[in-house]
């Protein structure tokens, strides 16, 4: 098998098939991992990959992130954006309930006696740091878009070298033992989460109740009065008058009983020419059954005129 890898001089990245390769050094071990980046091309101009300053990035680690990726071209480009693709998906509630107790683990552990009264530090912004990250398929992908143009050929002719490439989110059993207790959160976490989202949908009830009452009797851009629904009971209102919808089985009965609207048979003397002609023809229709029907009895002698 030929290596297409070509040795450039010492102050270039090495070259294979197009790929710039770039080696970065993981953190906490001896292995060194290869990315391979271009720039990105495509038939169909994406205003949101604009090819102009937008790289192509493959071999990306599965736990990265777009720190990772501002940090790696920290002093070479600015990132704008970096969209990563063929991620594995993350449970909502899982990823809330993580950052639940990280906040809870760090407020624990920095809480520290000052003449008896603890003092806590977790922020929000720490808490997210801690929380589980969504993980990439292996050897996943990512388009990360530069600020401006001239920067694309910065980061293309970026000098040889290993980067540093550190490791923050958990990993191996640590990441397990965090998705195991984000799916099983405390009571209190739950009670508490459930009493905020309670107190936030009931504040948003009261303001939607407060805007139908200002609504009320006051016409609109071009004069008319909307009707608003204030309750569950199908009642709708403009202050004034209430109207309730009709059930099923009300319509129902309602259009059983419906009268037919009024017809004008001889509005037109053209139909009154037809009516005439139509009871014309419905008479000799008539006329001729009855002359067969005679006929018939005759045959079988059952015609007694007297």
């Amino acid at each position: 098998m030929v290596d297409k890898r070509t040795k450039k001089t010492n102050s270039e990245l090495d070259e294979l098939s197009g790929y710039k390769v770039l080696p970065v050094q993981i953190s906490g071990g001896a292995s060194t991992h290869y990315l391979y980046f271009k720039q990105h091309t495509s038939k169909r101009e994406d205003p949101l990959l604009p090819s102009s300053r937008t790289i192509y990035i493959s071999n990306v680690p599965a736990d990265a992130t777009e720190r990772d990726l501002r940090r790696l071209f920290q002093g070479v480009a600015r990132v704008a954006r970096v969209v990563f693709h063929s991620s594995v998906g993350q449970d909502a509630v899982k990823v809330a309930a993580a950052t639940a107790q990280a906040t809870s683990e760090m407020a624990s552990t920095s809480s520290k006696g000052t003449k008896g009264k603890p003092k806590v530090k977790a922020t929000a912004e720490a808490a997210k740091a801690q929380q589980v990250a969504p993980l990439l398929s292996s050897g996943g992908s990512a388009h990360v878009v530069l600020l401006e143009d001239v920067e694309l050929g910065a980061v293309l002719g970026m000098k040889a070298g290993v980067r540093e490439w550190d490791i923050e989110n958990s990993h191996g059993l640590a990441r397990h033992m965090l998705d195991y207790g984000a799916a099983r959160p405390a009571a209190a976490d739950v009670r508490a989460d459930v009493d905020a989202f309670m107190a936030r949908f009931e504040e948003a009830q009261y303001e939607r109740e407060r805007m139908l009452e200002q609504q009320q009797n006051v016409a609109d851009a071009d004069g008319f009065i909307p009707v608003v629904r204030r309750a569950r009971g199908g009642k709708n209102t403009d202050g004034t008058a209430s109207v309730t919808a009709m059930s099923t089985d009300e319509a129902r009965e309602a259009g059983a009983t419906r009268k037919e609207p009024a017809t004008f048979a001889n509005l037109y003397r053209f139909q009154a020419r037809e009516r005439k002609r139509d009871q014309l023809a419905d008479l000799r229709r008539k006329f001729e059954e009855d002359k067969e029907k005679i006929a018939r009895m005759r045959q079988a002698r059952q015609f007694r005129p007297y």
